[in-house]
């Protein structure tokens, strides 16, 4: 039975004095239809100041309300601020400081929206100080559950259903008389916006079942409407020199209000689900649509472990799979999960990364996705010019540079000091971030993880002006969580990000991309610039070889590794994310496709030991093996099976996919080949790569041909050389 289609038992066929009707929002107050009307926002964070105007024009009407949970805010405030101005007066040392646990005791108490801002800003200690930002950086969501009474009311008050929520309870069993077959008495799970239980539907599909928390549209309308007001003040006040501190509340919040309908959080599963379908190894829970609304989530079980209780090898894996899958949503589908915490992600029983929790995602299109891509790859060659112009693509840097300044006109810090913005020249804002990043003269950096790179830029970022985006907010949040997890395996995340960058970088979209793809691969002759593709390669591979001396990696995670790269590979040879490099290979020169020297060595020496290997391990029972399933294959007429074609679960639908992308492949593959052998140049360098491509192939197989014979006359002399007597055996 198809995952989808299971809830086809759900109580659909009940007495009709079970049956209300659905909670469709009619019913809520004023504000919860507020706050949880969509239809004018097309993506997250657009209209929200709009919104939170009304949110405090409804509050302005219950000044008690706002008075009370206000002094509530301001007490937990003053607190920690008291006990952080008093160990900063006494110089407390940095061991015996109590106030970074006060900070996260008392965002925790708070709640989510608290929870959740301070989350994000502690990815800004250019506002908030580092000490603060450390402290928060480990900040968890812990609260109690709610009672199951209340969660019972709230899922039959959502699903329109009087009778029993679990078959146990009911008078009599089946799905007319009970919502599920079985539900957990208390819940597995307990966050700050919900709570899960384990289910069981009347088909016997186990499921998990989300509730959200009662009056949390109201708390968290309230406390966002109090967090703005007093950003805004702290902004128009001077205290800091940031100026975008309502836009990263307009952004977390916005997010936060897109949790609160499980709705959302079904379909942005669904859309993820769908746009990653070419990783092989992540997984993503269904939804069951008739048992979900606003407040309750009805999705697929998912047996696994989360990262704490894995292995330090599945750890490894885990991460390294997180990685790549992050660097997918950021450099390919622009569809990036904005919370890929520990708990949301599972290793599951059969070996694959389980994602969770959907509802709060970002957008980023395809100009910013370059720019990130190439990004890695500035980074990974220290090309830090570059990196400037990318940085600026994505909005974070301004096109005029400028550094903070105080009265006299002296470097500052703009974090402590008082001052303004003065604009400099690019050369040296330039040679000052070129400093930053490689460090002074005769000692370079070296930097192992992406939280290194942001420590840098915050530091430049205290004397240059940098802008954080709102949709960069979530990004920086998503890459240092997943980070904290690389650094504990030993897993460098540039290393496995490279791939994906790489890809990304040789996919364009835009024209700006295709010309620089362009500059980069052939010269003003139109030749091949072939030490630029073999550098490339080599990159991609480096996440191949972290099992080297001193690594943790183990022979699972190289095969991870190796397997990424050739999907990748694949992905641009069989799909039209290589259409830009086809049109490169059909732009190039015919005589400038021929490699250079060193290059065609490397290629025989390859094509030589593939070829010597395969001779040395060469059987005819393997050989007639094979030949019957080629011969097999090619009188059926059945296609060769393609990755992307797998998202079809219906034979001849997926059928059809594998004939098109075969008879595509095919097609591309004659037309390039066609308009190279139309020059004699290009005919000539055909011809040339042929016959070294054979030449090492014939005596690769004569090399490994020889390897058999020595090793099997080995084994033969082995067996034929006469065996010492066994000595006779004492007896006591």
């Amino acid at each position: 039975m198809d995952d989808a289609d299971a809830i086809s038992d759900a109580p659909a066929d009940a007495p009709s004095e079970f049956i209300v009707a659905r909670s469709s929002g009619e019913g809520a107050d004023e504000l919860e239809r507020l706050i949880l009307d969509f239809s004018s926002e097309t993506r997250v964070g657009r209209d929200f100041g709009a919104k939170m105007d009304a949110v405090g024009a409804y509050f302005s009407r219950s000044p008690t309300e706002l008075a009370g949970r206000t002094a509530e805010v301001l007490a937990v405030v003053g607190r920690v601020y008291a006990l952080w101005t008093y160990e900063e007066r006494v110089g407390t040392p940095l061991e015996k400081r109590r106030r970074g646990k006060a900070l996260r005791d008392g965002v925790a108490r708070l709640g989510p929206v608290f929870i959740k801002m301070a989350q994000t800003l502690s990815t800004r200690p250019d506002i908030i100080g580092e000490e603060a930002a450390d402290n928060l950086m480990v900040l968890q969501d812990k609260v109690g559950p709610f009672s199951s009474a209340e969660a019972d009311e709230i899922i039959k008050r959502e699903l329109g259903w009087k009778g029993a929520v679990r078959e146990k309870d009911a008078a009599k069993k089946g799905p007319a008389y009970s919502l599920y077959k079985e539900l957990s008495d208390e819940p597995i799970a307990a966050a700050s916006i919900g709570q899960v239980y384990a289910g069981v539907l009347h088909n016997g599909t186990k499921v998990a079942v989300k509730v959200q928390r009662p009056g949390m549209a109201r708390r968290i309308a309230l406390d966002l409407h109090i967090i703005r007001l007093g950003l805004i003040w702290i902004e128009e006040s001077g205290l800091n020199g940031s100026e975008d501190l309502d836009k990263i509340v307009d952004e977390v919040g916005a997010g936060i209000f897109q949790e609160l309908d499980y709705t959302i959080e079904a379909r942005n599963a669904d859309e993820f689900r769908k746009s990653l379908r070419f990783l092989n190894y992540l997984f993503v829970p269904r939804h069951y649509p008739d048992m979900t609304t606003k407040k309750v989530l009805t999705q697929q079980w998912i047996s696994g472990r989360p990262m704490k209780n894995l292995s330090l090898e599945e750890q490894k894996l885990m991460v390294q799979m997180g990685v790549e899958c992050s660097s997918a949503q950021l450099f390919r589908t622009g569809l990036v999960h904005a919370d890929p915490h520990e708990g949301n992600m599972m290793f599951t029983d059969d070996g694959k990364l389980a994602l969770l929790d959907f509802g709060l995602i970002c957008r980023v299109d395809d100009e910013q996705q370059e720019a990130m891509a190439n990004c890695i790859l500035n980074i990974l060659n220290s090309q830090w010019g570059e990196l400037i112009d990318n940085l600026r693509i994505m909005q974070m840097l301004p096109e005029d540079p400028q550094m903070w300044v105080d009265a006299n006109g002296n470097p500052a810090d703009y974090t402590k000091d008082a001052g303004s913005w003065k604009i400099i020249s690019d050369e040296e804002f330039k040679r000052a971030f070129k400093v930053c990043m490689d460090g002074e003269e005769g000692n370079p950096k070296v930097r192992a993880n992406f939280t290194e790179l942001v420590i840098d830029l915050t530091k430049i970022s205290t004397s240059y002006r940098f802008n954080l985006p709102p949709y960069m907010v979530f990004i920086i949040r998503s890459l240092t969580t997943l980070d904290f997890a690389a650094a504990r395996t030993n897993c460098n995340m540039y290393e496995v990000a490279a791939p994906t960058a790489i890809f990304r970088a040789l996919s364009p979209r835009t024209d700006r991309g295709r010309r620089a793809l362009e500059q980069m691969l052939l010269d003003k002759d139109g030749d091949v610039n072939w030490n630029k593709l073999l550098s490339l390669s080599a990159q991609a591979n480096t996440a191949a070889e972290q099992g080297g001396e001193g690594s943790l990696s183990t022979d699972a995670d190289v095969a991870h590794a190796k397997e990424a790269i050739s999907r990748l590979v694949n992905d641009l040879v069989d799909s039209s994310a290589g259409s830009a490099l086809r049109r490169l290979a059909k732009k190039a020169r015919p005589e400038g496709l021929m490699p250079p020297p060193s290059i065609r060595d490397q290629l025989v020496q390859v094509t030589r030991a593939s070829f010597a290997r395969q001779m040395a391990t060469f059987s005819f029972r393997a050989f007639f093996a094979a030949a019957f399933a080629f011969a097999r294959s090619a009188l059926s007429g059945a296609e060769a099976e393609n990755e992307q074609c797998e998202v079809f679960t219906d034979d001849a639908e997926r059928s059809s996919c594998n004939e098109r992308v075969n008879r595509r492949r095919r097609r591309i593959g004659i037309l390039l080949l066609r308009s190279k052998l139309q020059t004699p140049q290009g005919f000539l360098s055909f011809c040339s790569i042929l016959v070294l491509l054979a030449w090492a192939s014939i005596t690769g197989a004569f090399m490994g041909l020889r390897s058999k014979i020595e090793t099997s006359a080995r084994a033969l002399a082995a067996n034929l050389r006469p065996r010492a007597p066994t000595p006779p055996t004492a007896i006591a």
